[in-house]
């Protein structure tokens, strides 16, 4: 007995498409991660990792993103680090390219995980979720895809968080002084050794000083830290220098990205301002942990008290602007502190705002 099989017609392989579930991609930023809040985690430093590395492969193979649950509750940051209680849930909001709301447990539930490796390795079947966790290769893994990475990342920010972009003239140097959570160690191997440490002020004082002889001008300079003003005093001393506060991790970032030359704290925190707006950056010797300039990686350099400076720093911070004088003994007055609101509609000839589905 011959059985006769017939084949599906157009209009039935075409439903049958549409209903065909997509492969899901998930930056799981924390193991106890309740979907709506988690409990610990990284800083948002190292968890934009996990969702950068994310966003790279699912571009790349066509995954489709669950939305990361920003939102935490850290009960030991409140003793340790009072000025960021690093809770995260004002900073993001989803655009159509995340499974957001309902739907996000809903196709956790429902569908297999398979973890970022496996995924990567022998391929996902559609309806699976591979779930990237970690930092793994921190800026290696998206390292080429800088521009994609911060049009997203400016799309999913709200917009209260964009102030940086609203500032027409932001000063050319940029210093990240990191406190907080960092730990000042007993010697000077220990602070170069051990990751989160703190770094001397003198030593951004000297950096400062390095770079304005070089150009010969008294560049103004703006400090992003989570320190106090008695810490801070040193360097809010010099002429030229002020604190800069946007209000958020978040928009501080932003603020170091647009600065043409960055000094930093050896943190993810200084590395991703580095990364986002592709600044030259110095780094304090033994902090500088990968290469993130694509066009001029020599740009990125370590450097310690007395030691000269590249012949290009000059090329790169140029003439200074009319509030810049020249370089001068004398001392200036004590550095403020300037808040700056919610960005205005400026920002938008930065901001990617459409949304990918």
């Amino acid at each position: 007995m011959r059985v006769k099989f017939q084949t599906m017609s157009p209009k039935f392989q075409i439903m049958k498409q549409r209903t065909r579930l997509p492969v899901y991609a998930w930056p799981r930023l924390s193991k106890t991660d309740l979907l709506c809040i988690r409990i610990g985690g990284n800083g948002l430093g190292n968890l934009l990792f996990t969702w950068a590395r994310c966003l790279a492969e699912s571009e790349r193979r066509g995954w489709r993103m669950i939305w990361p649950t920003w939102r935490s509750y850290k009960p030991k940051n409140r003793r340790v680090n009072p000025y960021d209680h690093r809770i995260y849930s004002d900073l993001f909001r989803p655009t159509a390219r995340y499974v957001h709301g309902w739907r996000k447990p809903w196709c956790l539930a429902r569908d297999r995980w398979i973890s970022e490796d496996q995924a990567c390795a022998e391929g996902a079947r559609p309806g699976s979720v591979v779930v990237f966790m970690g930092m793994e290769g921190k800026f290696a893994p998206f390292l080429r895809d800088a521009e994609r990475i911060r049009s997203e990342l400016i799309a999913i920010s709200r917009e209260r968080h964009l102030a940086a972009f609203s500032n027409a003239d932001p000063a050319p140097i940029a210093i990240h002084v990191r406190c907080g959570d960092f730990v000042r160690q007993s010697s000077y191997e220990q602070m170069v050794n051990v990751d989160n440490s703190s770094l001397p002020m003198d030593w951004y004082v000297e950096a400062l000083r390095a770079v304005r002889a070089k150009t010969g001008h008294e560049l103004s300079a703006e400090v992003y830290s989570d320190g106090t003003a008695e810490q801070l005093a040193p360097l809010l001393s010099l002429p030229g220098v002020k604190r800069r506060e946007y209000g958020s991790s978040l928009a501080d970032i932003f603020g170091l990205s647009r600065s043409r030359f960055l000094i930093a704290s050896g943190s993810t925190f200084s590395m991703w301002g580095s990364y986002l707006g592709q600044v030259p950056t110095l780094w304090h010797p033994g902090k500088l942990l990968q290469h993130v300039l694509l066009k001029h990686p020599e740009r990125e350099f370590e450097w310690a008290a007395g030691e000269p400076l590249p012949d290009w720093v000059p090329e790169t911070l140029g003439e200074p602007g009319a509030a810049e004088a020249k370089m001068s003994p004398k001392p200036g007055p004590r550095g403020t502190t300037e808040t700056v609101g919610a960005a205005s509609a400026a920002i938008c000839n930065s901001r990617n705002l459409t949304d990918r589905g």
